[in-house]
């Protein structure tokens, strides 16, 4: 009867399925997050001034 009233393996179950899930959602939003990314970089880098050139330290 102890078997049955244990519920430590439940938990982690329950946490391993919480945590496959999040994984599952992370994995299917990369390709459209990675547009967005690529987005945001290409415009910084269009907005940048190309004859920029950093000052170097003594």
């Amino acid at each position: 009867m102890k078997f049955f009233q244990e519920e430590s393996g439940q938990t982690i179950l329950e946490y391993a399925l919480i945590i496959a899930v999040l994984v599952l959602v992370i994995i299917a939003a990369i390709p459209s997050l990675r547009g967005a990314v690529a987005s945001v970089f290409n415009d910084v880098g269009t907005q940048l001034d190309p004859d920029y050139v950093a000052p170097t330290t003594p």
